[in-house]
């Protein structure tokens, strides 16, 4: 089940683990045409939308209007992710393009097959680029029969507010670190400290920590272990290098970053809070993510001579890779973008 944040009116409800918004649809039975689940990534918005549509489509007797029974034909078909009335759109190499949404046309242009309430999901909506969102806008003005859309995406920037305003918007809040961190600790017996730095890593998705602990299922066999420990160890070492010879060595990890976009995101997640660590490190070492790093950041901070300045440049640093992530979510090229970001790296080290 996911783990995430239960204060508030997006509160989730303990019987069926689901938002309270989504509960109280089905209890009612009056499905939206489209429902947007807004939440960071990981935090469980596929798994939910899926629990909605099994539920919505049970044919057993559920012991409530809230719980599928997960026996009768359509659970197991559903959980077995065979039911040909649940139509998945994903994106491919980082979004989401008009084809893909054309291909829904003739897919609906027939009645749903065998459930009552056809779910159509599109995974990481604000991934859409500007043709694919006109070419949903167009569906979600004349939905088809008994067919209900479900959005998911971490936030609403770049979705058409045309679209916005015919979506029925469920928020999810991310779990607080420390449920996280006492959650890998007690069920997957974890060690504190890397709990801890997973926790802090994750963005209040218990999947996402497990990702980092290379214990979920979609980690698409990326070694995150090992991964970590090879951006970090990389980037401390162009820091350290801070002179112009090390341009190679700065282009080629822009080159290998770049080389796996679908690991991108996180990737950047990484050296963003080492980054954080220097920053803290020489007022309040106690507070750093990557605790196992302590004593590299204790061989940073004793080759600056002062460790105001060099607190600064990780905060401009921050700040740039927040530029760099914008610029690629823009379309940017990743491995010229990155790479002008990491050469930024030796000057703002030189003049420090």
């Amino acid at each position: 089940m996911p783990v995430y944040d239960t204060a508030g009116e997006h509160c989730q409800c303990k019987e069926s683990g689901l938002p309270k918004a989504l509960t109280t649809i089905l209890e009612t039975r009056k499905i939206p045409n489209a429902l947007l689940l807004l939440g960071n990534p990981g935090i469980g918005k596929q798994d939910a939308a899926l629990q909605f549509a099994r539920t919505a489509n049970c044919q057993g007797e559920g012991p409530s209007k809230i719980l599928a029974c997960n026996r009768c034909k359509s659970c197991k078909k559903m959980i077995a992710g065979m039911h040909p009335d649940i139509i998945r759109v994903a994106p491919v190499k980082g979004s989401i393009r008009i084809a893909q949404i054309r291909e829904l046309y003739g897919a609906i242009t027939v009645k749903p097959h065998e459930a009552q309430f056809r779910m159509i999901l599109i995974q990481d909506a604000d991934t859409m680029n500007p043709e694919g969102s006109n070419a949903l806008l167009k569906i979600l003005e004349e939905p088809p029969e008994r067919t209900f859309f479900v959005l998911t995406a971490a936030t609403t920037d770049t979705l058409l507010q045309t679209i916005l305003s015919r979506c029925r918007q469920v928020r999810f809040k991310p779990a607080s670190l420390e449920s996280i961190r006492k959650t890998l600790v007690d069920a997957h017996h974890i060690d504190p400290a890397m709990a801890r730095v997973a926790a802090s890593w994750s963005d209040g998705s218990l999947n996402k920590a497990l990702r980092l602990l290379n214990l979920s299922a979609d980690s698409n066999g990326t070694d995150w272990i090992k991964r970590r420990l090879w951006l970090i160890t990389e980037t401390a070492a162009l820091i350290k290098g801070g002179n112009q010879s090390d341009r190679t060595a700065l282009l080629l990890l822009a080159e290998k970053i770049g080389r796996e976009p679908e690991l991108l995101k996180d990737s950047l997640a990484i050296i963003r809070t080492f980054f954080r660590d220097i920053a803290v490190f020489g007022h309040n070492p106690d507070t750093i993510v990557n605790i196992d790093f302590s004593p590299l950041l204790q061989d940073i901070v004793r080759i600056e001579p002062v460790q105001q300045a060099l607190a600064q440049n990780a905060l401009e640093w921050l700040t740039e890779l927040h530029r760099v992530e914008k610029k690629i979510k823009a379309n940017a090229g990743v491995r010229l973008t990155l790479e002008a970001f990491f050469l930024k790296l030796i000057p703002a080290r030189q003049t420090a």
